[in-house]
C-alpha cells in the first residue's frame, strides 16, 4: 500500500515537472525556431522572422495556459500508463508548434513533421491494430487528404489544402494507427465545420481566404491521444 503511494506520488511530481517544462519549451522554441522553417519553399525569411530578440507568440499568458495543458495532460495519462504518457506527450508538444506555426504563417515545418514520424515508433507497442497498424494508419491517412486535396482542386480550381496537411495526416496515421487517424479526421472536420458556420453567421469569415487546418487537426489528436486513445473508431461514432 505504501508503495502504490510513493509511485503515485512520485508519478504527479514527474508529470506537473514534464508538464511545465512542455508548456515553457514549446514557447521558448517556437520563439527560436529557425526563420527558415516557417517560409514557404524558395523564400527568405523576413526581419519578424530573423530578429533574433523579437517574440513571435508572447511568454505571457502562453506559457502558464500550455503549461497548465500539459500537466493536466501528464497527470491524466501519468496514472494510466507513464510509458504511454511519455510519448503522448511529445506527439502534443510537436502538433502544438504545428498548430501555432499554420495558425501564425500558414506553415507546417517539414522538420516538425519528420520528428512527429520518429515519435510514431513509440506508439508501436500500443496500437490495437498490430505492428502494422501504424503503416495503414500511414496510408489512410495519406489517402484520405490526398483525395480531399483533388476533389477540392476539381471543384474550387485551386488548392483546397497544402502539402503540409497532407505530410501532417500521414504522420498522425503513423502515430495513432486506422482508428484514430479516422477518428481525428472526423473530430477535425466536424469542429472546423462548427467553427467556419459560426464565422459565417457573424459576416466573420472570409471566403476567398485561406484557413489554417492544422490548429483543429491538432486539437482532435491531441483530444485523441489523451482522452479516447483507448476507444475503437466504432466506438467513438456509436457504431
Amino acid at each position: 500500500m505504501i508503495a502504490d503511494y510513493a509511485v503515485t506520488i512520485v508519478t504527479l511530481v514527474v508529470a506537473v515537472a514534464a508538464g511545465i517544462l512542455l508548456g515553457n519549451s514549446a514557447v521558448y522554441c517556437f520563439n527560436k525556431m529557425p526563420g527558415r522553417w516557417l517560409c514557404d519553399y524558395g523564400k527568405e525569411p523576413d526581419e519578424e522572422l530573423l530578429h533574433p530578440s523579437r517574440q513571435r507568440i508572447k511568454s505571457t499568458p502562453w506559457k502558464y495556459c500550455f503549461s497548465c495543458l500539459f500537466v493536466m495532460a501528464g497527470i491524466k495519462l501519468g496514472l494510466e500508463d507513464p510509458l504511454y504518457a511519455v510519448i503522448a506527450l511529445i506527439a502534443c508538444w510537436l502538433l502544438l508548434e504545428m498548430a501555432i506555426a499554420d495558425l501564425k504563417y500558414m506553415i507546417v515545418p517539414d522538420q516538425l513533421i519528420a520528428l512527429l514520424m520518429v515519435a510514431g515508433v513509440g506508439f508501436v507497442p500500443h496500437h490495437n491494430g498490430g505492428p502494422f497498424a501504424g503503416v495503414k494508419g500511414a496510408a489512410i491517412g495519406f489517402a484520405i487528404m490526398l483525395i480531399i486535396g483533388i476533389l477540392g482542386k476539381i471543384i474550387y480550381r485551386k488548392d483546397a489544402l497544402g502539402g503540409g496537411d497532407i505530410k501532417l495526416f500521414t504522420a498522425l496515421g503513423l502515430c495513432l494507427g486506422v482508428d484514430g487517424i479516422l477518428a481525428v479526421f472526423v473530430m477535425s472536420t466536424f469542429t472546423s465545420a462548427v467553427h467556419l458556420s459560426f464565422l459565417a453567421i457573424r459576416k466573420q469569415l472570409d471566403y476567398k481566404g485561406e484557413r489554417p487546418l492544422v490548429p483543429y487537426i491538432s486539437a482532435a489528436a491531441a483530444i485523441y491521444l489523451v482522452i479516447l486513445h483507448e476507444m475503437s473508431y466504432n466506438v467513438l461514432i456509436g457504431l
